[in-house]
């Protein structure tokens, strides 16, 4: 904290008071103060005592954390807060006025509005229905989604520097891959970061394989288990990080994600979550639809998730009227789409933020939630955690940025990965004229969910909390193409291709990951 700006300081204490924890702990404070037990000459002692002794530094400790991990750029001087590339601001300006074309359009086709209060009747319909929203009778043939990685895809492929010499672009990228701006990402050669996936690091996917079912395997999983309970025990969010990265046991998962993410269900987020819900008994927004379609089509149609279907609607329902998920904004890329109010003519003072959250939700959105239904059984928890995930790492993932951890930014990792480590595959699709980001930007865009078996999605995602990055997602598709590197060379089509990579849910991602950067010299 020393080295922190004035202004930095004040950003974490605003933040800090905004919360429940700061609250807790000033009331407490303040009964120590009117305690007539408490001399002044003694005040202090106590005060420290109660911090101490009450768990509250620790809580404190994780808050601040929590801003950090959310702001890693806190202390450079960009010239533009939301992104420091001019063309790539531009690029995400034109994106966002495509999507809400689009939403206006179907709207105008389908000759209904994007939002309208619902009828009493109708409120208590849809209250009664909330725990078996499956069961809506519902027509929605005729809405689409709004978007689909393919037409992000398309946007990033298009996407071009005004800022620097085309001559200066990465030449393997510029001759070989289909994303031509020179971002910096980081280079994986002879660099330690993912040491824990190093074949000779026992890591939970592998060393604790049910199938082996030796003293070996069961040992190390027992280590990990009791490991993970003192990581719990001592409420330490960056400690829970570090434990992370040899992966989380499955009956402790879910709160050691809650730890690492600083998610607390209190008395004033389960409150604040009837709140959402009422929102959405008052008022039918177009994006509900979205919502009912987008899970009709992906998680109702999957083995692993469509029993999940109505706590699903839930959530996505919730979410999109948490003006809490705008904060957001003010480190990304990205502006929160707005609307004119019923009856007015459209001037800056008459429009508001459409939804409330500021998300327009792609096709397979809902996917990004899919998996925590596995972790929490209280929709408060699970939504908490599925928030704090979205804010802090999945917006990124349908965001045109130049961030490290953008989309952009891993689709050109895969592809520079994928070139230094297979060059032989890269000629091949080349020559063939075959795209490997039309499958790529599937996995990317959401996160690999859906596509891999549940329990390897939870392991990956153990990843990207571990080490607080996306920057996993791009490595793993590059191992994947290197796994599957014998049959791709006998794709001489797109069509061909893409079917050889339809179905990746067999794949075990640990030890894939392992024998990539290993076999590499990456790590």
């Amino acid at each position: 904290m020393n080295n922190w700006s004035p202004s930095v300081l004040k950003a974490v204490m605003n933040d800090l008071e905004n919360s429940e924890v700061y609250f807790e702990l000033v009331t407490k404070l303040q009964d120590l103060i009117i305690d007539p037990n408490v001399t002044a000459e003694s005040l202090e002692a106590n005060m420290r005592q109660v911090v101490e002794e009450s768990g509250y530094k620790q809580k404190i400790q994780n808050l601040v954390y929590r801003y950090l991990m959310r702001h890693p750029n806190l202390n450079e001087t960009l010239p533009n807060a939301k992104d420091p590339l001019d063309f790539i601001l531009k690029a995400q300006s034109n994106w966002e006025r495509r999507m809400y074309k689009s939403l206006n359009n179907m709207c105008n086709e389908l000759g209904i509005a994007l939002s309208r209060k619902r009828p009493v009747s109708e409120q208590k319909e849809l209250e009664a229905k909330w725990t078996e929203l499956g069961t809506e009778d519902m027509d929605l043939t005729r809405f689409r989604p709004v978007y689909s990685p393919k037409d992000f895809l398309e946007v990033l492929v298009n996407i071009r520097s005004s800022n620097t010499l085309q001559a200066n672009i990465n030449q393997s990228v510029a001759l070989w891959g289909q994303i031509k701006v020179s971002l910096k990402v980081k280079d994986y050669k002879n660099r330690n970061e993912y040491e824990e996936l190093s074949t000779n690091v026992s890591h939970l996917g592998v060393d604790d394989c049910p199938v082996l079912n030796t003293d070996t395997s069961n040992s190390f999983l027992h280590e990990r288990v009791t490991l993970g309970k003192k990581v719990l025990q001592a409420g330490d969010a960056l400690l829970a990080r570090e434990f992370s990265k040899r992966g989380c046991p499955s009956s402790l998962r879910g709160e050691l994600w809650r730890l690492i993410l600083c998610v607390e269900t209190t008395d004033a987020e389960c409150l604040k979550f009837q709140h959402l819900k009422s929102c959405v008994f008052q008022h039918d927004l177009m994006i509900d639809k979205l919502i009912f379609k987008d899970v009709h089509l992906t998680a109702s149609n999957d083995d692993q998730y469509f029993v999940f279907e109505d706590l699903l609607y839930q959530i996505l329902l919730v979410f999109s009227r948490d003006t809490y998920v705008l904060d957001h904004f003010e480190y990304s890329s990205a502006s929160p789409p707005k609307a004119p109010l019923r009856g007015k003519t459209g001037q800056e003072e008459d429009m508001v933020v459409y939804p409330p959250n500021g998300v327009i939700p792609f096709h397979g959105f809902s996917m990004y939630v899919a998996p925590l239904c596995y972790l929490y059984e209280d929709p408060v928890t699970l939504y908490l955690v599925y928030r704090e995930l979205y804010c802090r790492f999945f917006f990124r993932l349908h965001t045109v940025s130049s961030h490290t951890q953008g989309a952009l930014a891993l689709c050109l990792l895969f592809e520079l990965l994928l070139q230094e480590t297979e060059p032989e595959l890269c000629h091949h699709l080349a020559s063939h004229d075959i795209q490997p980001l039309k499958v790529v930007i599937k996995w990317i865009m959401r996160a690999y969910s859906g596509y891999l078996a549940a329990d390897q999605i939870l392991l990956l995602w153990d990843q990207v909390l571990a080490y607080n990055s996306l920057e996993i997602l791009g490595v793993l598709a590059a191992a994947i193409f290197s796994f599957r590197k014998p049959i791709l060379l006998q794709a001489e089509n797109q069509a061909t291709f893409g079917g050889m990579l339809v179905d990746v849910s067999s794949l075990r991602i640990i030890p894939l990951l392992q024998g990539f950067l290993g076999t590499s010299s990456l790590i």
